[in-house]
């Protein structure tokens, strides 16, 4: 019995030790299945996360994912035995704002952009840029790489921030409701420098074909204590001797279509370690220069950085003068310094932000300050302005002084002691009237693919206008022709526009008519019958031609003096011997092109005209047709430049 009953216990040990097995594995069955899943769940949620790193991004996730991974991987060089501190250069002689003031609306004008590309929600949420793992492979490229010098900023800044407006300009220009509300007339192109085959080029070149002007004895105040030396007005008039001064840490963002080449605003770069965050804060703010820098002397670490920041802001506005633009940016890889000179050519504008600084959380408008939202409002922003008057050149002329400066020889004077020990930098960011608009930049694999969406409707930021001061320089509807109602004087260069009114070429000034065919101007030297192929025939008057070609050529001068404004277009193609413009003679719609130089180069284009002479009886068949040459006694203003000899040309192209 005992047995029996010990045989049973056994067997009931057993038969619970074998269910418990037998949940054990059941357990460990579906501990597996459950891992299984789970990695296989892992592993599905990496495949997406993979597939949406290589998904194109829309453009508010584009503006987050760069200022996240690119923007804020900047490195600047602490060592000084590691970073370049320039060559030592002489001085040269550089036209000089008479103020510096801040540029109050800025702000403003940079939320009316955005607020036109987020009404574009068709545009915005398109997945139409780099994705992340491009953004992944450009921030290998640049997070291991220090800041120590112009070469290597330039560097940073193409790969984090012009790249990429670069390409959103371009799809924007693939948009023909969008590339007409900016004005995108052809692809944005960041140069290293001017175009190589341009008359730009030459450092050593002169501007001793600049217009006569009555000379002007008013000189900047201030004690001449100081090392530089501000010439007097009289000087500056000629200014016969003040050569174009491209240095190598600046150049000009154009716009290229066909063979146009259209300045639209200029870049300074300076390495961070020679222009630093304290110094920008603490030296850049409202100032007169012949009164506050030039020729004074200090030995506070404010006075030596408003001397610095003069001298860089010197050296850029004198460029931009150079190229004829009003809107250029001081670039440090830490802060940008967006410029604009307005209608008052001797002031300019400056506005200070620090992108890695400006960005906080919450703030409604965060990726619009960021790095490339700042370049590409500001970007879009330059091509919608208008181009400067012949006036607005004549009062530059007539009213600007140079300063003999180079930015290093004024880094070099600071004592070594006053820029290792700043005082603590006051910098906040600025608060900028928020946006209604929010925009999600969440990883598209959690969202909508490709979407990034705006909170709101179009509607809830268009009322927002009227809350908006109506800033004094907005953009307008670009025409890159020479604009401005020009007043009749035949005196050479001596009209000025109002200085607080700008002069706008109405489209009917602007040159409309199609060019006049070979034939037709062949017709013209020959004295023969109008060409009935002509678009322009029925405006030249009767059945022949009513005037030969040097009766044309003093009409069409005659026409210039009176009016630079009306019947004259730039064409912004330029050569090696000169500059290309299309030119109507309004009393009679002859339309042709005009070859002007400047009085450097005149000697050029006169050959050419004699060329033309030998080639006579080529003209209008094999060559085009010349009509004659003049030199114009008033001055006319391209990209910055005077032209002072200029030649009459048959139109060849299609």
């Amino acid at each position: 019995m005992q047995d029996d009953i010990a045989e049973l216990r056994r067997q009931l040990e057993e038969e619970r030790r074998a269910r418990e097995e037998a949940e054990r594995r059941q357990e460990e069955a579906e501990r597996l299945q459950e891992e299984a899943e789970r990695l296989q769940e892992e592993a599905e949620r990496r495949q997406e996360e993979a597939e949406q790193r290589l998904q194109p991004n829309s453009l508010f996730r584009l503006l987050d994912r760069c200022h996240e991974s690119l923007s804020q991987t900047i490195r600047v060089e602490t060592n000084a035995t590691l970073t370049t501190q320039g060559n030592v250069t002489d001085p040269v002689n550089r036209l000089f704002p008479k103020r510096i003031v801040p540029w109050l609306d800025f702000p403003q004008i940079q939320e009316q952009i955005w607020k036109k590309l987020e009404r574009a929600v068709g545009f915005t949420s398109r997945p139409l840029f780099p994705s992340d793992t491009q953004l992944d492979y450009v921030a290998t490229n640049v997070q291991d790489r220090p800041i120590y010098s112009e070469a290597t900023l330039r560097n940073f800044e193409r790969d984090t921030v012009d790249n990429f407006v670069e390409k959103i300009v371009e799809a924007l220009r693939g948009d023909e409701t969008l590339q007409r509300e900016f004005g995108i007339e052809g692809r944005v192109a960041f140069y290293d420098r001017t175009n190589s085959t341009s008359l730009d080029d030459s450092l050593e070149m002169h501007l001793d074909d600049a217009p006569h002007q009555p000379t002007n004895t008013n000189r900047g105040r201030g004690r001449r204590k100081g090392k530089g030396k501000q010439m007097s007005q009289s000087q500056t008039r000629a200014r016969s001797g003040r050569r174009r001064n491209r240095r190598a840490d600046q150049f000009c963002v154009h716009v290229v279509a066909d063979e146009r080449q259209i300045p639209v605003y200029a870049v300074e770069f300076k390495a961070p370690h020679k222009l630093t965050v304290a110094e920008l804060v603490a030296g850049l703010h409202e100032m007169d220069l012949a009164r506050d820098v030039i020729d004074q002397e200090g030995d506070t670490f404010e006075f030596h950085t408003t001397r610095l920041v003069a001298a860089v802001v010197t050296q850029i506005f004198s460029y931009m003068h150079d190229l004829g633009i009003q809107n250029g940016c001081i670039r440090t890889g830490e802060a940008f310094v967006f410029l604009h000179i307005p209608e008052d050519p001797t002031i300019v504008q400056y506005y200070l932000c620090f992108p890695n600084q400006d960005v906080q959380a919450g703030d409604e408008s965060r990726l619009h300050r960021t790095a490339v939202g700042q370049m590409l409002a500001f970007t879009l922003q330059a091509l919608a302005a208008e181009a400067p008057s012949q006036e607005w050149h004549n009062a530059a002329y007539e009213q600007l002084s140079t300063w003999k400066v180079e930015y290093l020889d004024v880094l070099r004077d600071i004592p070594e002691t006053i820029r290792k020990e700043p005082p603590p930098s006051n910098y906040r960011p600025s608060y900028w009237k928020p946006n209604p608009k929010t925009h999600n930049t969440r990883s598209h694999a959690r969202c909508n693919p490709g979407v990034s969406t705006p909170v709101g409707s179009p509607s809830e930021s268009s009322d927002s206008d009227e809350d908006m001061p109506s800033p004094s320089t907005a953009p307008a509807a670009r025409s890159r022709s020479s604009r401005g109602k020009g007043k009749n004087l035949s005196t050479g260069g001596r009209e000025r526009a109002p200085p607080d009114r700008r002069t706008k070429q109405t489209p009917s000034q602007r040159v409309q008519r199609p060019y006049c065919t070979m034939a037709c101007i062949r017709g013209m030297v020959n004295g023969g019958p109008l060409d009935k192929k002509c678009p322009n025939w029925q405006h030249h008057g009767g059945q022949r031609h009513p005037m030969g070609p040097q009766e044309f050529t003093r009409k069409l001068h005659r026409q210039l003096v009176q009016n630079r404004n009306k019947g004259f277009e730039p064409l912004h193609i330029r050569g090696r011997t000169g500059y290309l413009m299309k030119a109507t003679l309004l009393s009679h719609g002859y339309t042709v092109v005009i070859k002007a130089t400047t009085k450097e180069n005149q000697h050029a284009l006169k050959t050419e005209v004699d060329n033309y002479r030998k080639l006579r009886s080529l003209q209008g068949y094999q060559i085009p047709v010349c009509l004659g040459n003049f030199e114009p006694s008033i001055a006319y203003w391209y990209h910055g430049r005077v032209m002072a000899h200029m030649m009459i040309l048959s139109w060849s192209g299609t």
